[in-house]
């Protein structure tokens, strides 16, 4: 057995904030018995953890590079570490930091300058799927077998992710965060966000107006109204409109005509949630201490949460839930049989998204609906999570179930050429990974339908990515094996423990 440290970095450069933390990663390589080798992440130590500074911005629309750029420098000193140092790392950038004019540019800047990272501007869906895992929302679904939904709520957005027996089933993002409206200690409107004010409108908000001025009084409505039409929104029942008409405020949407679950229980992670634990404000001046109305939309989510019928209640971990180590890479080996067409390697940083496939039906007919059911929700929701950077090929499309039958392997071959030839026509690649040995075979069934179309194919088994993960694909080591390397973001698992003080070593994940 052979065991080696890694160092990880993460960034997340939020709507409000922007936090940097520094992880070891203890990898172990193990083989034996005629098995082929296999590393795995055996311990994870947070070694520095960067207080929570203000995002910094210029001109409202674009974010100060330089002034970022100087404050990773800084943080790098203060943690004893150069770039050089850096084996891994994620940058993510989420609310509405993600839309600033300069964010796809600052991105490169950072991943150049600070070692080896898988760089992505999280959307809004992703961005709740890794908010839902970080605040471990999702490994308590897997645990619970509950259906749970994570809602992180920030500067700028609410991003809620339901998850049942560990698995997202849906997703949805409102106009909903601390920093929609920000003041001046007498309540002078310094900011209101144009879908918050056109939201309010009906109901009379004349005084939220860049100049104009609140009273504590009008500001608790507000949020009230907001506090209370997100709770409706996300603990259902929704076959009725939400209170207050909130599918306004909505800016990711769940699937047309598909209802959302009914959670059985609700966490509340981000800035939000963590202001929940704290005492209510009872003045204007305690409501602004912050600049905005984060505190008091706390409070009046605690309100609601004594009133709702779903329990409600902050998250293990807050501030830090999308990201609290980030971009750990493992490396794992293919199964001993594969499909590949030459030239279609190496691959980075494919996205992977996650198809189970049903229990084989007795009708022929019946199980290639089936299928065809299951890769259309997939593909669709690898086109949400990842289809707004173009990519070829877009997603990696990781099928987990049992080896197939012959049939039924012609029926899946068919349905995934159907599904991915129309959700991605420009695609010159695909990259199908297997749970179950049966790689090679699927390979070439894919490989025989979509000759005439020129699609190159890469088919690889015995992995078993998750959701969210990225997928880097080496060059064939020989004929027979293909190192993957599986670059993991690292989230606060429940019971674990949470991250130090901040700028403070220690602390276990």
């Amino acid at each position: 057995m052979e065991e080696r440290w890694i160092t990880s970095v993460g960034i997340d450069l939020g709507t409000s904030t922007t936090k940097w933390i520094l992880s070891g990663l203890k990898l172990v390589r193990s083989s034996g018995d005629g098995a082929l080798p296999r590393v795995a992440i055996t311990d994870r130590v947070i070694r520095y953890a960067s207080e929570l500074y203000p995002t910094p911005l210029k001109h409202g629309s674009e974010i100060d590079a330089e002034a970022l750029i100087r404050l990773m420098a800084a943080e790098y000193g203060r943690a004893g570490i150069t770039p050089e140092g850096i084996h891994s790392g994620a940058v993510i950038i989420t609310g509405e930091t993600a839309a600033k004019t300069n964010a796809g540019e600052l991105i490169g800047r950072l991943a150049r300058g600070a070692g080896t990272f898988v760089a992505a501007a999280a959307g809004a869906d992703l961005e709740a799927l890794l908010a839902g895992r970080g605040s471990g929302a999702a490994d308590y679904s897997r645990r619970t077998g509950k259906m749970v939904v994570n809602v992180d709520i920030g500067g700028g957005t609410a991003n809620a992710a339901w998850f049942r027996s560990g698995e997202l089933t849906a997703s949805a993002t409102l106009h909903i965060g601390g920093r929609l409206i920000r003041l001046g200690a007498d309540g002078e409107v310094l900011y209101a966000a144009e879908p918050l004010r056109r939201w309010l409108e009906p109901e009379g908000a004349g005084a939220l107006r860049t100049g104009g001025r609140l009273d504590f009084p009008a500001l608790r409505e507000i949020c009230r109204r907001m506090a209370a039409g997100l709770v409706a929104y996300i603990g259902g029942p929704h076959g009725q409109p939400a209170a207050g008409g909130i599918e306004a405020l909505l800016l990711s949407r769940p699937e047309p005509h598909k209802e959302l679950p009914v959670p059985e229980e609700i966490w509340i992670s981000g800035g939000v949630g963590a202001l929940m634990r704290a005492d209510p404000p009872a003045s204007l001046q305690e409501t602004a201490r912050y600049g905005d109305i984060g505190p008091l939309l706390a409070a009046m989510l605690r309100e609601e949460a004594l009133a709702c019928p779903v329990p409600l209640r902050p998250a293990e971990q807050q501030e830090r839930a999308t990201v609290i180590g980030a971009g750990t890479q493992t490396t794992e080996l293919s199964g001993a049989t594969m499909y590949l067409d030459a030239g279609a390697l190496p691959l980075r940083g494919v996205p992977a998204v996650v198809c189970g496939l049903p229990e084989e039906h007795a009708s022929e007919a019946e199980d290639a609906t089936g299928l065809r059911q299951s890769l259309q929700a997939a593909v669709k929701r690898g086109a949400s999570l990842y289809g707004a950077v173009p990519a070829d090929p877009p997603f990696a499309l990781v099928l987990r179930g049992d080896c197939c039958s012959y049939r039924r392997l012609q029926r899946l071959a068919a349905e995934v050429t159907g599904v991915y030839a129309s959700a991605a026509p420009d695609a010159s690649l695909l990259l199908v990974v297997c749970e179950s040995d049966m790689a090679k075979a699927l390979g070439q069934q894919l490989a025989r339908r979509f000759k005439d179309a020129g699609l190159r194919m890469v088919c690889l088994d015995q992995l078993r990515p998750e959701e969210g993960d990225y997928l880097d694909i080496g060059l064939p080591l020989g004929e027979e094996l293909v190192p993957v390397v599986r670059r993991t973001l690292i989230f606060q698992q429940e019971g674990g423990g949470t991250a130090p003080a901040p700028g403070k070593e220690g602390g276990r994940e």
